[in-house]
């Protein structure tokens, strides 16, 4: 359930989420991404193109694809607590989190976010 007022527009939350100085990326269940905020496309090189392809095509080492699977298995196995670790893939230090997303208590996508590390 959403804690908004009757006075906000939801139309206009990918505007919102655009201003965040985080990376905000919705998955779905197969894998696929489905959005992505103006962090992401900034800082993890996002495009157009992205949509609707697997987030594993966005790693190019194998040992990130395999951590991803990981934990994917994880959620799939039961796992409803994040999963959070730190990367550094294009130069700059990350902070990664990624979450289950549920839907009346059944895996229905996931919520990837990032956001820089302080020096």
């Amino acid at each position: 359930m959403p804690y908004m007022t009757r006075d906000f527009d939801p139309s206009l939350l990918p505007r919102f989420l655009d201003r965040l100085p985080v990376g905000v990326t919705v998955i779905d269940h197969g894998c696929r991404i489905l959005y992505y905020n103006e962090f992401c496309a900034d800082k993890l090189g996002r495009t157009p193109e992205s949509l609707g392809r697997d987030i594993r095509l966005c790693h190019r080492k194998p040992e990130s694809i395999a951590r991803i699977d990981e934990m994917i298995e994880a959620f799939e196995k039961g796992r409803r607590e994040s999963f959070q670790y730190d990367a550094n893939p294009y130069g700059d230090p990350l902070a990664i989190t990624l979450t289950p997303l549920l839907r009346d208590g059944r895996l229905v996508g996931y919520l990837h976010t990032v956001i820089l590390k302080q020096p």
